[in-house]
């Protein structure tokens, strides 16, 4: 059971201590898309949220997304996100390959990482098999 237990939980993503996780020698950001950085199935992505992520990456972190999503690579959402951003497509979370495959484009360990993303069967339980600090977030949206 502690493998599904988050290293911390917040309510959403604007709620993590970024600055904290930073000076713990936390470097890279791992995200889940759909209901961590928006609605399930969202065809736009939020300018709100790319914002953020970009912002974090001006504040010294390297910012991935990884998604189970297993519609077209051709997914707006995902398509908008890969212009800025490595992205995972159809990562299958919890196997390790998707946090891996990730980690490799970021040029990450799982030491150095950290997976925010809302549902512990996916995010919580992959992240923890591989060392890597979980926060899951509460809010089904970002918003």
């Amino acid at each position: 059971m502690r493998l599904l237990r988050a290293t911390e939980t917040t309510a959403t993503i604007f709620d993590v201590d970024y600055d904290r996780l930073h000076a713990a020698g936390k470097r890279v950001l791992l995200f889940d898309l759909d209901n961590t950085l928006g609605r399930r199935g969202m065809e736009r992505l939020p300018e709100r949220i790319l914002d953020f992520l970009l912002s974090l990456r001006e504040r010294g972190f390297r910012v991935g997304v990884l998604t189970n999503r297993r519609r077209n690579a051709d997914d707006p959402a995902v398509r908008t996100l890969r212009e800025h951003v490595p992205v995972v497509h159809a990562a299958g979370k919890p196997a390790r390959r998707g946090f891996l495959d990730l980690l490799g484009a970021l040029g990450a360990s799982p030491e150095a990482a950290v997976m925010i993303g809302d549902r512990r069967l996916t995010d919580v339980l992959g992240a923890n098999r591989l060392g890597i600090h979980s926060i899951r977030v509460r809010s089904r949206d970002a918003r």
